[in-house]
């Protein structure tokens, strides 16, 4: 009797040592090609992520319009559109919120539009007539562009909006399917230097500081009932922005983001790491979207961007 007392005892103690503490949490993080998930990209491949208890598996999606349904659907937990997609979704009555930012303007502005190299294209007013590519239509892009055109004395109906993904905009230049598009780092950068394309103007500018374009995203459902989860990402993200901002830490935050966002590693080398990086999100930071989107007759009743936010 004392020997199989002892020999589970010894099994207990041997289960305790080889067992970690908790288990991780496990979340599937939905995103597209962009720089400006840099905080994540980085917590992820510097093991912070993992040391505040997390196990988050990435997975690309093709625009921000695939992301409310996913997170719906329960196929993601977390996922990264743009403020408009978050807005138009509530206009919908599908309830997501926001658990963290990316960056704010003006430092959030990565890119330009550019003009296919032999387009002619010189101002806004060229546009018209065009074909120009934009991520996804009914998004950021979109509601920009047609923001800037209009305050530029042009008609934003006669321009051919396209949608074309983020890793294809330097080809559709190249090919002549669009006269224009609107890239995010680290495609604006390429295209610029290959010679595929040129700077047309800063559709941006005119953007409110302080104003959040893209937004880590949950349903309110699961944001209720994962409210240490929410700190833990919220923390793991601040943790990777302090590396970021550290100069001696340029290459492997590059590395980070070349990978997820598959850059070919020749270009690593050049790419432009974000700056402004954030975790909180401001109500104010997302009235702009609600104010121009209504003007656009995007959304048709006025929201509150206090209820947009994740305690």
């Amino acid at each position: 009797m004392r020997r199989l007392a002892t020999s589970s005892f010894a099994l207990i103690v041997a289960i305790a040592i080889t067992s970690p503490a908790s288990a991780a949490t496990k979340l599937i993080f939905m995103h597209n090609a962009s720089a400006s998930f840099a905080a994540m990209f980085v917590a992820k491949d510097q093991g912070i992520l993992e040391k505040h208890g997390l196990d988050v598996e990435f997975t690309p999606a093709q625009n921000g319009a695939v992301m409310p349904p996913a997170l719906v659907s329960g196929s993601v937990q977390l996922a990264a559109p743009t403020a408009t997609v978050l807005v138009q979704a509530h206009e919908q009555g599908i309830d997501l919120v926001a658990v963290a930012n990316t960056a704010a303007y003006p430092s959030a502005a990565d890119g330009q539009i550019v003009g296919r190299t032999g387009s002619g294209l010189k101002e806004t007013r060229d546009l018209m007539g065009h074909k120009v590519g934009l991520p996804s239509l009914g998004g950021i892009f979109e509601v920009l562009m047609r923001d800037w055109v209009r305050k530029a004395g042009a008609d934003d109906t006669k321009v051919q909006w396209l949608e074309v993904q983020m890793r294809q905009m330097g080809d559709a230049l190249k090919s002549g399917l669009v006269d224009a598009a609107v890239p995010v780092e680290p495609f604006y950068s390429r295209i610029v230097r290959s010679g595929i394309g040129y700077p047309m103007g800063d559709f941006e500018a005119a953007v409110p500081a302080g104003t959040i374009p893209v937004l880590y995203v949950t349903t309110r459902a699961w944001a209720t009932a994962n409210p240490q989860t929410i700190t833990a990402l919220r923390e793991s993200m601040a943790e990777a922005i302090t590396f970021i901002g550290n100069p001696a830490n340029a290459a492997a935050v590059r590395s980070a983001i070349a990978a997820h966002t598959k850059l070919p590693p020749e270009a690593a080398a050049t790419l432009k790491i974000p700056s402004g990086l954030q975790v909180p999100v401001k109500p104010q930071g997302l009235q702009f979207w609600v104010t121009v989107m209504r003007q656009q007759g995007l959304i048709e009743h006025d929201i509150d961007p206090a209820s947009l936010i994740a305690p």
